[in-house]
């Protein structure tokens, strides 16, 4: 199991901003930004009312394009 598995093993399967920014180490404004950033890759989210939505395995695989060495 790798670290990143280990991370998102205790995660729900609905996110919020709050709890992707406790994950990411940022605040929940980051993380909108992130969402609603004009970016070719940003980060997956669905807008539910007000609030925004992050699905894990989405979030995962986010993460995993966006890392900064991709051969570890």
């Amino acid at each position: 199991m790798s670290a990143l598995d280990e991370l998102f093993a205790d995660l729900p399967v609905r996110l919020t901003a709050e709890q992707v920014g406790d994950v990411l180490g940022v605040t929940p404004h980051t993380v909108r930004r992130l969402i609603t950033e004009d970016d070719p890759d940003p980060l997956p989210a669905y807008q539910v009312g007000r609030s925004w939505m992050v699905l894990r395995d989405e979030f995962k695989g986010w993460l995993l394009r966006h890392r900064s060495n991709p051969n570890v």
